[in-house]
């Protein structure tokens, strides 16, 4: 394909990307500091607070995300009281990320490709209870990830997780208990150093 042609046809996508997602932003009432960059699609379901910090910047597309997952990052709150807030100058990279209690993630943290940040187990654990209902009774409870957080790709961050300053998270690793400050966390079964 003629190099001329395939740099048009990426501009008038990314054009028309920066609208959509501007335009979702504003339909679903997302409030955002200075500086918000979206690269590729950014899907939003929000029916309770999300508020993105300054400077933050959102990749999602194989061309500028070297991981090479063309995932849209999904930012959901799943009732009126679901809250995602997210820091200043924080990088997301294709990520999911649903609250039905609250998220936290402070400044300076990146968050890689393909990470899921749940503060939900979606659905009960009961099979019973799924039974009456696929998703009423599901548990949930707050996430919080301190500032200068480094996660890598696809981890899986679970619900009730306090995640300290500074700490690494290791590519895969699904965290369902508490990371200190500074420490690097690998694995799953989650091991801690």
């Amino acid at each position: 394909m003629n190099k001329v042609l395939l740099i048009s046809l990426r501009w008038v996508r990314n054009f028309i990307s920066k609208r959509l997602n501007s335009l979702s932003l504003k339909v679903n009432n997302v409030s955002h500091g200075s500086g918000l960059i979206i690269n590729g699609k950014i899907i939003l379901k929000n029916k309770g607070f999300i508020t993105i910090g300054d400077n933050v910047l959102i990749n999602n597309e194989s061309e500028v995300n070297p991981v090479g997952l063309p995932h849209p990052t999904i930012l959901c709150t799943q009732n009126r009281q679901s809250k995602i807030i997210i820091g200043d100058n924080v990088g997301i990279s294709g990520a999911s990320i649903v609250a039905a209690d609250t998220i936290r993630i402070g400044d300076r943290t990146l968050v890689g490709g393909g990470v899921g940040i749940w503060d939900t187990d979606f659905h009960p654990l009961d099979s019973e209870l799924r039974k009456i209902h696929q998703t009423n009774g599901a548990r949930s409870a707050p996430i919080l990830i301190e500032e200068d957080v480094f996660i890598g790709a696809r981890a899986i961050i679970l619900k009730g997780v306090t995640i300290g300053k500074g700490a690494v998270i290791g590519a895969g690793a699904v965290v369902s208990r508490d990371v200190p400050a500074y420490a690097t966390a690998y694995g799953n079964p989650l091991i801690i150093k």
